[in-house]
């Protein structure tokens, strides 16, 4: 799916990537689908539709559990949806809010609706989302809409979703 810029911001490209910086890291723009997108350099490869994680300075890499939670609770970074892939040290624009694609991984029942999601647990689902429960809490502000629409594989499905903002939350003691 193509996105296009509703800011008054000239040559934001949601669809692309660069290896020249065109605009000031967190630059933030909106886009059709209500989105609204950061500009961010890439600090490793980044796959189309998996989650990255923002930190302070605006670059961003593929989101770990470990990522999300930070050193000191829940202080990690800041969680978007890549929507095209990134090279290391590219730049480019992730969407934290409006409706996007997520990676879901295969062993996720998908079902529209207001569902736990979390990030999966292994290194070879990194960046991808669940709906595997996991003890490590789960992600707010992020609602799956429909399941499948962007494409399917045997351990990927492409899911639309609305962001908002997405975070983490600790699992409740009990």
């Amino acid at each position: 799916m193509a996105y296009y810029a509703t800011s008054s911001l000239i040559g934001v490209d949601f669809n692309t990537t660069s290896t020249t910086q065109l605009f000031a890291l967190g630059t933030r723009a909106t886009g059709s689908d209500s989105t609204e997108w950061v500009y961010v350099q890439a600090a490793s490869a980044v796959t189309a539709f998996k989650a990255v994680t923002i930190n302070a300075t605006y670059t961003c890499g593929m989101a770990s559990v470990t990522d999300v939670i930070g050193t000191s609770a829940g202080l990690g970074g800041r969680l978007a949806w890549a929507q095209v892939a990134f090279a290391a040290n590219d730049f480019g624009w992730v969407p934290v809010n409006g409706t996007v694609y997520v990676m879901m991984t295969g062993s996720s029942t998908l079902a529209a609706g207001a569902v736990p999601v979390c990030l999966a647990g292994s290194a070879v689902s990194t960046g991808m989302s669940s709906m595997v429960a996991t003890a490590t809490g789960t992600l707010q502000g992020i609602t799956i809409i429909a399941q499948g629409s962007g494409g399917q594989t045997a351990t990927a499905t492409a899911a639309r979703a609305i962001l908002s903002w997405p975070r983490y939350s600790p699992p409740s003691a009990a």
